[in-house]
């Protein structure tokens, strides 16, 4: 916008749990201004540009005592671009401090190391860019609070041209139609794990791409599929399932608002359990986590990278993923969104 310009969001749509969709009234939404001195926003959903600058225009809807939101970057007159920041958060969940080491997992916290190490070795662009950090949690370090905390200040300071990954490797959980992540001090009670709300929450508050690895347990209740009872998985990784698309899909955008945020890649369908494998040699490994890994220099070659051109694409990702845990003979299908994606996800 030129400043004293103004200009009014086309729409707002609201997405719901049985995917469905409908028109909300701009007048129903709220909507706030990250740097009133550059674009302020009224109670109906007019932008009006101030001065040279950007701010971020967030806007929230409430229903049914659920409130979502998403946001718009706007630009006041003309701005050099930003170069593109990389951070990353990387969990991994074997130890749970409520439970016995019946329990346990033995593949996470390798996990994280190996997709620590892949990430490491990213350089983007023609500049040769690299992730400005990285994080890890691993075991205890992961409950709940610090899981959240660190999604927040992981990404401080990301604006739109920024792109953020995150990375979790562990347990889930599914109570009535909601799906969980399991932070190492899950006890007995739904609210001690990460709903997807509030993964989806604490996602959806990062400006620009968020690229999501979710090697997790079981969690049917993406479908919307009734159960009465919690089930945890105790054995085997399971995965976020193809559902995951459904709630992370849902932050596209409409009219004005930001384009799609997420790229997504998770372990297998909600009816599949995930494996995790125990070599005679070596470390433990998730099948899904390791043939990512494999496919984008974990082993010094870049197998995924099909085309050659040094930049491994989600879809090239997925692909290589589905084939190197076919050939283990796994059921275990790896999930995507969006589909036949370009976007670059690792670059060397």
């Amino acid at each position: 916008l030129s400043v004293g310009e103004s200009q009014t969001f086309n729409s707002v749509t609201a997405y719901y749990s049985d995917l469905s969709s409908e028109n909300v009234s701009l007048t129903a939404c709220n909507y706030s201004s990250s740097n009133p001195d550059y674009a302020t926003v009224s109670n109906s959903g007019t932008v009006t540009a101030v001065s040279d600058g950007s701010s971020t225009i967030t806007i929230s809807y409430t229903e049914g005592g659920t409130t979502k939101t998403t946001s718009a970057e706007i630009t006041v007159g003309t701005l050099t671009q930003n170069e593109v920041v990389y951070r990353a958060l990387c969990v991994g969940v074997g130890d749970y401090i409520n439970y016995g080491s019946d329990n346990d997992l033995y593949a996470p916290p390798y996990d994280v190391d190996r997709i620590g190490q892949i990430l490491q070795q990213c350089q983007f662009g023609t500049s040769n860019t690299t992730f400005s950090n990285i994080n890890y949690l691993k075991n205890w370090q992961a409950t709940k609070s610090n899981i959240l905390q660190s999604i927040s200040s992981t990404f401080s300071g990301t604006d739109s041209n920024d792109i953020s990954y995150f990375y979790f490797s562990g347990h889930g959980s599914r109570v009535g139609n909601t799906s969980y992540i399991c932070p190492t001090d899950i006890t007995s009670f739904a609210d001690s794990a990460i709903s997807v709300n509030e993964l989806e929450a604490a996602l959806s508050a990062i400006s620009g791409i968020k690229i999501v690895f979710l090697d997790s347990c079981y969690s049917g209740g993406f479908i919307g599929k009734s159960m009465d009872e919690t089930i945890i998985s105790k054995e085997k990784l399971k995965s976020f399932n193809d559902e995951v698309i459904n709630v992370f899909s849902q932050t596209q955008s409409k009219g004005l608002l930001i384009t799609n945020q997420y790229k997504v890649l998770t372990s297998c369908h909600y009816y599949q359990e995930c494996w995790e494998i125990q070599p005679e040699e070596g470390d433990p490994f998730g099948v899904f986590t390791m043939a990512l890994c494999e496919g984008c220099g974990y082993s010094d070659n870049y197998p995924a990278d099909t085309n050659m051109d040094t930049k491994v694409s989600l879809q090239e990702a997925y692909l290589y993923i589905k084939d190197w845990v076919f050939s283990y003979r796994i059921s275990q299908d790896v999930q995507v969104y969006p589909n036949n994606s370009s976007f670059t996800i690792v670059e060397y």
